[in-house]
């Protein structure tokens, strides 16, 4: 039998009282299952054609809106990177940067007891809710068959990862006008 790449602990609903495993563990693994698939784009993307995600976004962005954008829209269409997104915590008084103890050419970041004490808040209500939606959807039954799928999913995905990209016909677009 398959199983999928992400379990709980058998204490979690101790640990998380008004969660649940079962929920929790299809929550994480649709998750993970997204990540698996959309790293296979992602490194299609890059060896065939040297382009980051953000990238691809860009391009996919103006491509989709069928006529050329304004560089602020492109930017309210995607998606926050990381580095800004670390700076934006770091701001906040979240995260803070220190030297890496055996590279100083690299650094480490660590959460500060505000964001530990988010955490701790924050954890615990994240987890209720995926019991809830996931109950308001799927019986457990259902919920155990979604974590089987999954699985299924994630192994092809990562079966997938040393398979030859398959190449098809070129697209065929209508009504947009070349360049």
């Amino acid at each position: 039998m398959v199983e999928p790449l992400v379990r709980v602990d058998d204490d979690f609903e101790d640990e998380y009282p008004r969660a649940s495993a079962l929920a929790t563990e299809c929550w994480a693994n649709l998750w993970r299952a997204a990540e698996l698939l959309m790293e296979l784009h992602n490194r299609q993307t890059f060896d065939q054609y040297q382009l980051s995600p953000s990238a691809r976004q860009v391009l996919a962005i103006v491509e989709g809106a069928g006529q050329p954008l304004e560089p602020s829209v492109i930017a309210e269409r995607l998606l926050v990177t990381t580095g800004s997104m670390t700076s934006l915590l770091e701001k906040r008084g979240l995260i803070r940067r220190q030297p890496h103890p055996e590279d100083r050419r690299k650094l480490l970041i660590d959460i500060t007891p505000t964001a530990q004490a988010i955490v701790d808040e924050l954890l615990p209500s994240l987890h209720a809710r995926e019991r809830d939606v996931m109950a308001a959807a799927l019986s457990p039954s259902e919920q155990r068959s979604l974590l089987r799928s999954l699985a299924k999913l994630q192994r092809a995905a990562l079966e997938a990862r040393s398979a030859p990209v398959v190449h098809g016909p070129t697209r065929r677009r209508s009504g947009r006008r070349p360049g």
